[in-house]
């Protein structure tokens, strides 16, 4: 029997839906599990090679992006970790946290995307143009609900009104998106903080919009009733921690009403 073997364009597909990547996201993207694989080594190699993807030595692995998201060389970074380190530069610095907030919102996607394939992938650049809300990306999935992510590092949550700001544009324009992609939207926040600095997070949005009824909740597989609220919020290490392909179906995104509930009910 002769061995499937995936094509360069299908890597080039899912190069541009990612942010940054590694070898092991595009592993999992195409077969599910991670496993020594050299026809993924080959092609990044060759892709590099050609212009068509570009690599970054990032701690002890190579990471990858399109040509796109670096309009410049960025600085050879000797540490994953986004806090301070002596003798770096800003420049650095600022495009170490791009590669962390690029690898996040990949690794969030290839998870989802694992946990249901047969989700339409809506790449970042396709939600430009329609106000200040831009998700990392949309999945719309075949019932017509569509999920978006907003991952956030600990830097940004920290930001002085900037989670709470997101949440107003997408208030304020959540509209449009659904009306340009047909289907009804969820907003997940994905925040790299423990999971307490999380919920006094959410503790704080229930107490500010009282019209929120607790328990009102429809997420992507629950029903034609939608909340009045569609946001849900996790930790990134609560995210990780569920197995691959069940990030639907864990009752871990907690709601306004400061309860966790799963994306997708058990049918």
């Amino acid at each position: 029997m002769a061995r499937h073997t995936i094509p360069i364009d299908r890597y080039i597909e899912a190069a541009q839906v990612f942010h940054w990547f590694t070898k092991e996201h595009i592993i999992l993207w195409f077969l599910g599990a991670l496993k020594r694989h050299r026809r993924t080594e080959s092609v990044l190699l060759r892709l590099v090679q050609k212009g068509k993807l570009r690599s970054v030595k990032f701690g002890k692995r190579l990471v990858y992006t399109v040509p796109r998201r670096t309009k410049v060389k960025l600085p050879v970074l000797l540490k994953e970790n986004p806090g301070y380190e002596p003798k770096v530069t800003e420049a650095a610095i600022t495009g170490r946290n791009k590669i962390v907030h690029g690898l996040g919102c990949t690794e969030c996607l290839v998870r989802f995307y694992r946990s249901k394939p047969d989700g339409e992938i809506i790449a970042e650049r396709y939600f430009y143009g329609l106000g200040a809300a831009v998700p990392e990306w949309g999945i719309r999935f075949p019932n017509g609900k569509l999920l978006l992510l907003e991952w956030s590092s600990e830097d940004n949550f920290k930001r002085t009104n900037m989670m709470k700001g997101k949440i107003n544009a997408y208030i304020r324009h959540l509209e449009k998106i659904e009306e340009k992609f047909q289907a009804k939207a969820i907003v997940l926040f994905v925040i790299d903080v423990p999971k307490n600095t999380v919920e006094r997070f959410v503790g704080s949005l229930k107490r500010e919009d009282g019209s929120v009824a607790d328990g009102d909740t429809s997420a992507l597989y629950g029903g034609d009733r939608f909340p009045l609220n569609p946001f849900f919020f996790t930790d990134y290490q609560t995210f990780l921690s569920v197995p691959m392909g069940e990030q639907l179906e864990a009752p871990i995104y907690i709601w306004t009403d400061g309860k966790e509930y799963p994306l997708k009910k058990n049918d």
